[in-house]
């Protein structure tokens, strides 16, 4: 088995981005909530989902996955606003 070794620059760069996204992450997960309680109050009154917000937490979902991948050293691919927010 190969040792790979981290090619990046500069660790301490990367470090800094991850304890950035690690804050951003915490946010998110505020954000999640509130669309979560938002989406239950509009089920509570409508009897019906809103599609605006059961589209923004699947898209935060998924930023929120590819950022802890990034964070763990899992993915070299970084996160919105790198990429595409998917």
């Amino acid at each position: 088995m190969t040792e790979e070794r981290y090619t990046q620059a500069s660790p301490w760069l990367r470090g800094a981005w991850m304890l950035i996204l690690l804050i951003l992450l915490r946010v998110a997960e505020v954000v999640l909530a509130v669309c979560a309680l938002l989406q239950f109050g509009w089920l509570l009154f409508t009897r019906d989902k809103n599609p605006a917000i059961a589209q923004f937490g699947e898209k935060l979902g998924n930023w929120m996955a590819m950022t802890s991948r990034f964070v763990t050293g899992a993915s070299e691919e970084k996160p919105f606003p790198w990429s595409e927010w998917k």
